[in-house]
């Protein structure tokens, strides 16, 4: 009998309080430890020469692409003073890098209807392209800039369009103008919170990062760096840590119980109110566990995998509160309960159950024997 005292089998469901508090220890210690395997794992796997060499060959392109620069072995931004210098940094990228990458030349035309947003006056693209800019180029480049002129005031397509504020170039506009043109080309990550602009709109910087970024050579490379050395030691160490925790802390103890479980003083039966088989832990947390180590393996270090994790963990916990014995879905996989230990008593078996009451039965026989 799991119980010293020679009762009848009583099982007491866990309290929802009790059982919450109880995972979300089990989910703070698993994720602190779980955070610490997965970088020991990450910086391994990024020190093989293999991965290291996908993840070298892509800085080495961005760099080469001369959209960053690499300090201290990180890809940093270029930050300028004035517009024009950005200007000079991505026509050079669109023009000699990205553009012979694609097959397509980007010029100065180009330039300004695609950057700078100004009207397709020589109807050289069509709807579908030019509804495709971002509403950073569409609208707010055409707040911005504006088609330079000649002495008869005819537009000069060919050449770089010009600030609004100013029909001179940088000299007569004020340093509110000038930091406006400059966080049109890019914010710094230290200034987003706090700039309207960022918050509305993407900056040129981030669309031309995702155009280089999309170069297949470039994005094979990522993928690959990406996996080995993120996404798949993330998915090594969760099952390493879920194993731990959820499996190898509870087969130590005679109840199943997780360190949450201990703590909180809940423990495991088996859907018939005895004694668990330690069998049942295995069903209990291979599906969670294989259902996130897939959903991070198939979809990346995107937020899908997360949303739909939390939406399960939602799911499972809106069971708990409705279903009878407040089962989970994996008490449903392994036929387990989740009990009061303080409050239950319970046996091994049913034949442990029936020893104790034929037990009981005879002593209370007994009692009235003498009594009489």
């Amino acid at each position: 009998m799991a119980n010293k005292q020679l009762t009848i089998k009583n099982i007491v469901p866990a309290a929802l309080f009790a059982r919450t508090f109880g995972a979300i220890i089990d989910l703070i210690i698993t994720i602190f430890v779980g955070a610490g395997v997965f970088l020991g794992l990450s910086n391994i796997a990024y020190q093989m020469p293999a991965i290291k060499q996908f993840k070298d060959h892509y800085y080495q392109e961005i760099v080469d692409s001369g959209l960053m620069k690499l300090e201290d072995a990180q890809l940093v931004p270029y930050e300028y003073s004035n517009y024009e210098q950005y200007e000079t940094l991505f026509y050079s990228f669109y023009h000699e890098y990205y553009g012979p990458k694609k097959n397509t030349t980007y010029d100065v035309y180009w330039f300004n209807v695609f950057i700078y947003g100004q009207d397709d006056a020589l109807n050289r693209y069509g709807a579908q392209q030019l509804s495709s800019r971002p509403s950073l180029i569409r609208t707010l480049g055409k707040q911005l800039f504006t088609y330079r002129t000649d002495e008869s005031n005819l537009p000069q397509y060919n050449s770089f369009a010009l600030p609004i504020a100013s029909n001179n170039g940088t000299e007569n506009l004020t340093n509110a103008e000038i930091k406006q043109l400059i966080n049109y080309f890019y914010v710094a990550d230290r200034e987003i919170e706090s700039n309207p602009l960022a918050q509305e709109y993407r900056y040129v910087y981030f669309y031309a990062l995702a155009d280089l970024t999309s170069l297949p050579e470039l994005k094979s490379d990522y993928d690959n760096f990406a996996f080995f050395g993120t996404t798949l030691p993330l998915a090594i160490a969760i099952f390493i840590t879920f194993m731990v925790f959820y499996l190898l802390i509870p087969l130590c103890f005679k109840n199943g119980q997780s360190i949450g479980k201990v703590i909180m003083k809940t423990c495991l039966v088996n859907k018939l109110g005895y004694q668990y088989n330690r069998l049942q832990l295995i069903p209990r947390v291979l599906f969670p566990t294989f259902l996130t180590m897939a959903l991070i393996v198939l979809m990346g270090l995107s937020l899908y995998p997360f949303i739909i994790i939390s939406i399960f963990v939602l799911a499972s916990f809106v069971m708990v509160v409705f279903s009878k014995n407040h089962l989970a879905f994996h008490d449903y996989f392994a036929g387990t309960i989740v009990i009061d230990a303080r409050s239950s008593t319970w046996f091994k078996d049913a034949e442990s159950e029936t020893k104790a009451q034929n037990e009981i039965d005879d002593f209370v026989a007994t009692v009235k024997h003498d009594s009489n």
